[in-house]
């Protein structure tokens, strides 16, 4: 009878290697040609010997102890490196004329047809015309969706299906702004009532954006920055009046940028990081609505975009990213009152396009993979013992871009990529328990 600490044997760790990548049961009895239920056997001593309560667990442990490779960071074949050559957000040439950029997507087509990658290697990324990332299809035995069972409770679905958008909590609604679409970027905003399970069409925004961010302000909506139809990052910063339904220019970025990290905390709006058409940035503003103007902050000590940044207490939590060859583990923190950069424990996995909420005194680091690590689980930071533990994911492989917001003690997570622009809505209950007062009756 297998016992807590007990090795495992060569085909327990067969059996959680595979089940590492996602895959049903079924599907690992299918490769080792064994039957479902010896899979299962194995899987329970697996738990037993791990002292894990879930696959997720199982994962985590087994990425942590290095028995599992999912690509973190660390480039060893030829195939890697030439996924970082079309990595996402590469410093852009200046665009072809058509019908070269339609030969040239033919050769990378051609290309990918012709190399078979599996994971733990990543993915190579063909470029979006003219400049950044296409979010490709994998192929149809490539996908994974939701684990049947699974902690994600799936709501009504977005509107308008996109990635790289920006999703926040404004009054009682979720507002999702922006992004990138199968027929480009939009100007979408898109209202979610979680009450009433309905979303509604708001007014569009002037400028049409992704790889964006959103975060509320009292009654305002703020959106800096972006990057266009042109694949070009831009300093507009736009403002949405939730009561009013309008939009309104303040004062621009002082760099164009996009992909950054943003989160609202006290009044002010924290912008981390980014893109600004030629690299990467470490770079840092803040942003005084009464004032309505930008100072810049210490840069923090890793220049990257897609990171993802959520307010926890007294601090700024900066998590994960990409430095364009590699997704980060890299955990930041910012001080605000002595504006100082401290670090925090890193991801078990590197992160790039995840989305990061606050909620119950945690932070749940949702989304990434795909470009140099593989998704497996979503990750909870507890700040007392300075430690990520693993949650589970709605999705595996990839999961690039969602807008991620907390609102009531849940973790909302809409949209991204995964094999295509989606439309899902996810939520995760974050608390295990909520108070509800009683009303007395007349």
């Amino acid at each position: 009878m297998a016992e807590r600490g007990e090795a495992l044997t060569d085909r327990e760790r067969e059996v959680l290697e595979l089940v590492a990548t996602g895959i049903t049961n079924r599907e690992v009895a299918q490769e080792l040609f064994i039957s479902v239920n010896t899979v299962k056997v194995h899987l329970r001593n697996v738990y037993t010997k791990l002292g894990a309560d879930s696959r997720t667990e199982a994962t985590m442990i087994a990425v942590r102890e290095g028995w599992v490779d999912v690509g973190n960071g660390e480039e060893t074949t030829a195939e890697a490196s030439a996924a970082r050559e079309e990595a996402p957000l590469r410093p852009p040439a200046p665009p072809l004329p058509w019908p070269k950029r339609v030969a040239l997507l033919v050769s990378l087509a051609a290309v990918a047809f012709g190399v078979v990658v599996t994971w733990p290697h990543a993915q190579p990324q063909s470029g979006n015309p003219p400049d950044l990332p296409l979010d490709r299809p994998q192929s149809a035995d490539e996908f994974s969706g939701r684990e049947a069972e699974s902690p994600w409770e799936e709501r009504a679905q977005m509107p308008t299906r996109r990635a790289h958008l920006g999703l926040t909590v404004a009054e009682d609604r979720l507002l999702a702004i922006g992004g990138q679409t199968p027929s480009g970027v939009t100007a979408a905003v898109e209202s979610y009532n979680p009450g009433s399970d309905i979303w509604t069409p708001l007014q569009e925004k002037p400028t049409p954006v992704a790889y964006v961010g959103a975060a509320t302000i009292g009654g305002d909506v703020y959106v800096p920055g972006g990057c266009d139809a042109e694949s070009q990052p831009t300093s507009v910063v736009e403002v949405y009046d939730v009561a009013a339904d309008t939009w309104r220019e303040v004062s621009p970025l002082p760099q164009p940028r996009c992909a950054y990290a943003m989160a609202a905390h006290e009044g002010k709006l924290y912008v981390f990081g980014g893109w600004d058409g030629e690299r990467y940035l470490a770079t840092a503003y803040v942003y005084a609505p009464e004032t309505d103007d930008w100072r810049e902050l210490p840069a923090a000590d890793t220049s990257r975009g897609f990171a993802g940044a959520a307010s926890l207490g007294d601090l700024l939590y900066v998590v994960g990213g990409y430095d364009g060859e590699k997704e980060l583990t890299t955990c930041g923190i910012f001080d605000p009152a002595s504006q100082t950069w401290s670090s925090c424990a890193p991801l078990a996995v590197g992160r790039g396009g995840l989305g990061l909420a606050a909620a119950g005194g945690r932070l749940y680091a949702v989304g990434g993979g795909g470009w140099s690590s593989y998704l497996g689980f979503n990750e909870k930071y507890t700040p007392e013992d300075d430690s990520w533990r693993a949650v589970e994911t709605p999705l595996v492989r990839e999961w690039r871009n969602p807008g991620v917001a907390a609102f009531q003690g849940a973790i909302y997570a809409v949209g991204g990529w995964n094999n295509d622009y989606l439309s899902l809505n996810q939520v995760y209950e974050a608390l295990s328990f909520r108070i509800f007062i009683p009303v007395s009756q007349q």
